[in-house]
């Protein structure tokens, strides 16, 4: 197997390097950018910027949205006589507790 990198490097008597070299010079002379490019640029970046900034905060608040009405849809469905806090048979020290709920609660 024929290791020589000159050979495999060189075609037509010019190197990969100058060739790539040519081609891109060749090519960057034709590219010609408009004077308000980096404005433009600059504006869909900031247009990109806030979408997604709207976009994150609109999630957010959904999903705070969402977890608060799961929240209030759980303890609307509770009945007044089961409290989690106030779990147990109601004494404090072997004394009867003093009543928590509002009057005409049942």
């Amino acid at each position: 197997m024929n290791t020589n990198r000159e050979s495999t490097d060189r075609v037509d008597g010019m190197d990969t390097e100058a060739r790539l070299r040519s081609a891109l010079s060749g090519l960057a002379g034709t590219v010609h950018d408009a004077p308000d490019a980096y404005r433009r640029a600059q504006q869909q970046w900031r247009r990109r910027d806030l979408k997604r900034r709207v976009t994150t905060v609109a999630i957010i608040l959904i999903v705070v949205a969402v977890a608060c009405g799961a929240g209030i849809w759980a303890l609307s469905g509770a009945s007044p006589g089961q409290h989690v806090i106030f779990g147990g048979n109601g004494d404090i020290d072997g004394r009867h507790a003093p009543n928590i709920f509002p009057p005409g609660s049942p």
